[in-house]
């Protein structure tokens, strides 16, 4: 039997996200964002079929495929319900994601297991200097390091 939680996080109507995906055995974690009708859940089929990114980097990084990790655990962090964070425009999403994969680049060093991060971005998204966004980052980014020791 397998027993799997999602509680609410299948819902994505009117709820956008950035999720970390963590395993802290073999100590990397993946940040996305999404708002996706079917939530971080419905995302995950993107990242965990045969061309999934994250599925690809982890096979690049460990060597390993990712169906065969046992404790890989999925984050997920609610972003405010604003259309700015849930419409198709992905520039506030994108700019959220963006600052919390920097912060938690930072501070890898400081948690136990370090990690290294296998998601990446190839661009400087345009809405990092705005005050919401940076509150709303910096919110994610804390509440991962307060929880990241019992995870």
């Amino acid at each position: 039997m397998i027993q799997t939680n999602v509680y609410n996080v299948h819902n994505g109507m009117d709820t956008a996200y950035i999720y970390i995906w963590v395993s802290k055995l073999h100590t990397i974690i993946y940040i996305g964002m999404t708002n996706n009708s079917s939530g971080p859940i419905g995302r995950a089929h993107g990242h965990f079929n045969s061309q999934g990114t994250f599925r690809k980097r982890f096979l690049e990084q460990r060597g390993v495929g990712i169906e065969k990790i046992h404790d890989m655990i999925l984050l997920s962090f609610p972003l405010p319900k604003k259309r700015l964070y849930t419409s198709e425009e992905s520039s506030y999403r994108e700019s959220v994601e963006y600052l919390v994969q920097k912060e938690l680049q930072l501070r890898r060093g400081k948690l136990s297991p370090s990690y290294d991060i296998v998601s990446w971005h190839d661009r400087f998204p345009r809405r990092t200097s705005n005050s919401e966004v940076i509150r709303v980052a910096a919110d994610i980014v804390q509440k991962f390091e307060n929880n990241y020791n019992t995870l």
